[in-house]
């Protein structure tokens, strides 16, 4: 008894875990940080939720499904992808690797970022113009389960590939990619925080 005493006091006393600091909660919200293609996106993306919730409450709790939600469904959420990589192109936040900047000297990791920057430019280009082209030819089409044109959607796809292109070419011409690479590098030596 004695002993299991001394052992209960003993963990009282030890280590108790992790200190966590929970008052640096990180970056804080700003209103500048959203822009126009934020809304844009949420918006579609509780359209596209208001549509399943739809299907959902027909099919489970009226038993009659509506036949047009899943189809619907389907083209708000590749809406809402690329409407979603326009936020991502603004905020420079795609996928990228980033090992090779971190072996090159500044300068070149930086030069590097700006060809990189150049091709997804490009790349955005070269995929607004084949869209640009494919949009008559879908006008033709129609959806399965309602009478609008697929031209709809490519539309959509079209407005997201411009704005992208758009985003790029800005961040391109200021130079920001290459600027935060240098800015947070610089940061990360000296023990700074990045702004």
């Amino acid at each position: 008894m004695g002993s299991a005493r001394a052992s209960r006091e003993d963990a009282r006393e030890g280590p108790q875990g992790p200190d966590i600091d929970f008052d640096d909660d990180g970056p804080t919200f700003a209103w500048r940080d959203i822009g126009l293609e934020d809304a844009l996106t949420l918006v579609v993306f509780w359209t596209m939720a208001a549509v399943v919730f739809a299907q959902f409450f027909s099919r489970y709790v009226l038993g009659s499904p509506l036949g047009w939600t899943e189809e619907v469904a389907r083209y708000l959420l590749i809406c809402v992808g690329f409407l979603a990589a326009t936020v991502g192109v603004r905020k420079r936040s795609h996928i990228r690797l980033e090992l090779l900047y971190r072996y090159l000297p500044l300068r070149a990791s930086a030069a590097m970022i700006w060809l990189v920057d150049l091709g997804q430019l490009v790349y955005f280009v070269l995929l607004g113009w084949v869209t640009w082209k494919i949009l008559p030819l879908m006008s033709a089409q129609k959806m399965t389960s309602m009478a609008v044109g697929m031209d709809t959607l490519y539309s959509v796809v079209l407005l997201s590939i411009a704005i992208m292109a758009l985003r790029q070419a800005w961040q391109l011409v200021r130079a920001s990619g290459p600027k935060q690479w240098l800015a947070a590098q610089r940061a990360e030596t000296t023990g700074e925080e990045a702004s």
